[in-house]
């Protein structure tokens, strides 16, 4: 497991017109992703880049790697940088 003092920070973003509502994010990254009441993904934590974000674990990077439509979008917290999907 990921230690959180050391992982880097990330912002997830959800793509809300990409979303289906499969709930894969959901079911991996529990901590991090929750459908809302209109069905589709959102994070957690909103948080625009250059805040503070949240640890990238394991479960986080596997969720944007599950989503069958990308509509998941990992950026360094810090600098702002696309991290995954690489595009």
């Amino acid at each position: 497991m990921t230690d959180p003092r050391t992982a880097p920070a990330v912002i997830v973003q959800v793509d809300r017109d990409r979303c289906i509502g499969s709930a894969m994010c959901t079911l991996t990254a529990p901590a991090s992703l929750a459908l809302g009441a209109d069905g589709l993904a959102r994070p957690l934590r909103e948080q625009p880049t250059g805040a503070a974000g949240e640890p990238l674990t394991p479960e986080l990077a596997e969720a944007v790697d599950y989503c069958p439509v990308e509509a998941l979008t990992l950026y360094g917290a810090r600098d702002g940088r696309r991290i995954s999907p690489s595009g």
